[in-house]
């Protein structure tokens, strides 16, 4: 590892403090030859192997273990110049693939449609990890920027939620992305899939159309 990288990883430690796995995942885009042990070796020597104790919490519950197509799901409202928008967010209990959208209204009609979209009539849904992604949503856009129009910030937004579900390494899918997540459930046991979960990159391609062209 040479000074630079080292430089590197203990600016990028100090800024965030996210935790080993999280810094792991994060840095090895810009040092591919990086290994988790090399970086706690680096944190030690620094002396950042530790992050500041936050004030106590109680003990995470474990969930229990469910197949993919359990959703949590919830409603909450963003703003543009042009007014409010209600966003609609489901997120797979099991593989943290995220569906978004942004609505006009949040009546009943919408939100069966918004259903109909993502599960069978009667499958099971709940509300939970959905809070959280609600809350990073926020961070990342209306918190953050400015919107002059609907269209923005609908733009913005599916923006990250395909960053989150093709690109993001999370530590609960041990490093995987949920997209890659999907498609190792997918090639261990296909038949409980309807289809090919290739179909989901439809909507990547379209985004990358959107962004190239500057919508």
């Amino acid at each position: 590892m040479s000074e630079q990288e080292e430089a590197m990883i203990v600016a990028f430690r100090t800024k965030t403090l996210l935790p080993l796995d999280d810094c792991l995942y994060a840095l090895q885009e810009t040092i591919p030859h990086l290994t988790r042990s090399s970086l706690h070796r680096c944190f030690k020597r620094h002396g950042i192997n530790r992050l500041p104790q936050a004030e106590s919490k109680p003990a995470k519950k474990r969930f229990k273990a469910y197949p993919i197509g359990y959703f949590h799901l919830d409603i909450c409202h963003l703003r543009s110049a042009e007014g409010k928008l209600y966003l609609f967010v489901a997120i797979d209990r099991t593989s943290k693939f995220v569906f978004a959208e942004l609505l006009e209204s949040s009546k009943r009609e919408f939100a069966c449609a918004f259903l109909q979209r993502l599960t069978k009539p009667y499958h099971p849904w709940t509300n939970g990890q959905v809070e959280r992604m609600h809350r990073s949503i926020k961070e990342q856009t209306v918190y953050r920027y400015f919107y002059q129009t609907h269209s923005q910030l609908r733009q913005h937004l599916e923006a990250f939620i395909q960053a989150y579900n093709f690109a993001k390494r999370l530590k609960a899918l041990q490093g995987r992305s949920p997209y890659e997540f999907i498609c190792d459930r997918w090639r261990d046991n296909p038949d409980i899939f309807h289809q090919h979960p290739h179909h989901l990159t439809a909507r990547l391609y379209k985004v990358n159309c959107q962004w190239q062209r500057g919508d």
